[in-house]
């Protein structure tokens, strides 16, 4: 199975997405791989951090290869979960692993240059579609860094722009939250933090994307 992470525009949450992702899978006994696509290194720095912290389960992080797409063919054939973590401005191996993957998520904010670049992926996401195994690329919005007050008003708007742009919206989102800061520098996912570093409410919207990824997946959500 492979799940990429990707969006034109930086500072969406692209890496935090996919850590958490990895992180989660390997909670839950699946042998994942982690592949980071971005050339900063975020991916790779947390996974670092997190081996010299002692943090386990131990996750694998693969830098980015010569070629993106054959070695993502390769990894998913040596293991249960490839998690790609794509860079910003790395368009063209986002739109390569696209169509090697299982799903496609596209995380966005209400910021709007994040929203425009959304519109653009999706547009070209579409025109590759029959390209994709299943005739159609299956991308999705994952709404991060949204207002943590339930039924924010922002937030409705967004989602109900999106779907009316012909765009799948996860049902579960990420809301900004304290929490999310100190992932990255303790090399911990959400669920993994103590004492006043961990939000229920955060490990709680994290789980909700994840059993959403596999509903999904598995076609179980309409």
């Amino acid at each position: 199975m492979v799940i990429t992470i990707g969006a034109e525009k930086g500072g969406v949450a692209k890496t935090r997405l996919a850590t958490h992702i990895a992180a989660l899978a390997a909670a839950n006994g699946v042998d994942v791989v982690l592949l980071d696509t971005d050339k900063q290194g975020s991916a790779m720095s947390w996974s670092k951090i997190r081996n010299d912290e002692g943090v386990t389960p131990s996750i694998p992080v693969l830098a980015l290869p010569p070629n993106p797409a054959r070695e993502l063919a390769n990894l998913s054939k040596k293991y249960t979960l490839v998690v790609v973590d794509i860079g910003a401005q790395n368009y063209r191996t986002m739109l390569e692993c696209a169509l090697l993957s299982d799903i496609v998520l596209v995380p966005c904010g209400a910021d709007q240059q994040e929203v425009e670049s959304t519109l653009n992926v999706f547009d070209t996401l579409r025109e590759m579609g029959p390209r994709h195994e299943s005739g159609e690329i299956p991308a999705h919005v994952v709404l991060t860094r949204v207002s943590p007050l339930e039924g924010a008003k922002a937030t409705a708007e967004l989602r109900e722009f999106l779907t009316s742009e012909g765009i799948s919206v996860f049902k579960s989102q990420i809301a900004h939250r304290t929490s999310w800061l100190a992932t990255g520098k303790s090399g911990r996912a959400v669920h993994e933090l103590k004492g006043r570093e961990r939000s229920q409410k955060a490990v709680d919207e994290m789980q909700a994307v994840y059993d959403e990824i596999l509903s999904r997946i598995n076609g179980e959500e309409q």
